[in-house]
């Protein structure tokens, strides 16, 4: 979804040396609004409102042309929830990224907090990106398909130039008393014509995991939560591919696939999931979304199925229903992630209506 932006000129000229330069500030957000209702949620029927689709964001991107096609660039972008103006990740003031640096013929060279490129390379294919249906999210985002949880302090990461439709990037995270571990990261993107696929590996290490919330688990990898939300894993290395791929001006087509590798100072485990979707552009401002994912975790296996209809106003604004069905199979219950709250049982459906708007 391309944003609608503001543009902000800066002032030049208080030093000769960047008289001539050409600055400019975007700020840019989304915000989500609707009511829901969850089948099973702890047992209950729950109706709620809050921004369940498209994830609550506002941020500021900058570039000043230094010459010589070369460029300064820096954002900051927060998640907060438009139902209650609380920050998704409480104490931070630019909780999803805020880096600086610097682009040319050679490349982009950044520096600061980033998202882990497996959220930044697979998202945009997965059900929850590209069909704005946050809650088809895979259970425990530990894959990091969602943006929550993603992002990566004290970071240095580089991603080429295009060269024929292919890119690549690397992202590295140095450990410190704000990330206990380092994180490594790399991805190769094509993108041309009808056809946007990529590849991606991240590794975590020592990486704490927001679960108790989530899936409703008592202990996860031989680790009790003791009713917390986290759990500490000592090793999370994603793999990840994924398509998109324009069939025609009506239809376009996308999946993913990720394997997760886990382990706790206890024992280990292992996540895969596979997701499938398509858009169907019925009239230009009007998209059927039919999206699935499976994901075995362990030994549970999770199904779920979810259609949408959104409907565009104008560039900015869309008014949409969406409904899914979760099914579990194993040792936990159906948890459509975004709810926060799982269901008591193996099944779970979730119907919602609601509108976006991009600034």
């Amino acid at each position: 979804m391309k944003l609608t932006k503001i543009s902000i000129p800066l002032l030049a000229g208080t030093f000769s040396i960047v008289a001539h330069a050409q600055s400019s500030v975007s700020l840019y957000g989304s915000i989500d609004e609707g009511v829901s209702y969850a089948t099973n949620a702890a047992g209950s029927q729950k109706v709620f409102v809050g921004p369940e689709s498209v994830p609550d964001y506002f941020g500021l991107r900058g570039t000043e042309d230094l010459g010589g096609n070369l460029k300064a660039l820096f954002a900051l972008e927060q998640g907060y929830s438009s139902a209650n103006g609380t920050a998704n990740v409480a104490g931070d003031a630019f909780s999803y990224f805020s880096y600086v640096g610097l682009g040319g013929d050679f490349g982009t060279v950044t520096l600061g907090r980033q998202l882990d490129l497996t959220t930044e390379t697979l998202m945009p294919a997965s059900n929850n990106g590209i069909e704005l249906m946050g809650f088809t999210v895979h259970p425990g985002n530990l894959d990091g398909i969602a943006i929550l949880g993603s992002s990566i302090n004290n970071s240095f990461k580089y991603k080429s130039p295009d060269f024929y439709g292919l890119s690549g990037a690397v992202l590295y995270g140095l450990a410190d008393a704000t990330q206990p571990g380092r994180e490594l990261g790399a991805d190769l993107v094509y993108n041309k014509g009808p056809l946007n696929a990529s590849a991606v590996y991240s590794s975590w290490r020592n990486h704490t995991v927001a679960l108790g919330t989530t899936l409703g688990y008592t202990n996860f990898l031989g680790e009790s939560l003791n009713g917390a939300a986290s759990v500490l894993l000592t090793k999370q290395d994603i793999f990840g591919l994924s398509a998109i791929y324009q069939v025609s001006q009506s239809v376009i087509v996308h999946g993913l696939v990720t394997q997760v590798n886990l382990a706790t100072p206890t024992t280990s485990g292992r996540m895969r999931s596979v997701d499938f979707g398509v858009n169907w552009y019925t009239a230009p401002a009007n998209a059927v979304t039919v999206g699935s994912f499976v994901s075995w975790l362990n030994a549970t296996r999770y199904a779920q199925a979810a259609v949408g209809d959104r409907y565009s106003l104008s560039k900015a604004t869309q008014v949409y229903v969406q409904a899914a069905y979760e099914h579990a199979t194993g040792n936990y219950h159906a948890s459509e992630t975004i709810l926060n709250t799982p269901s008591s049982g193996p099944n779970q459906a979730l119907l919602r209506i609601g509108i976006h708007h991009s600034f």
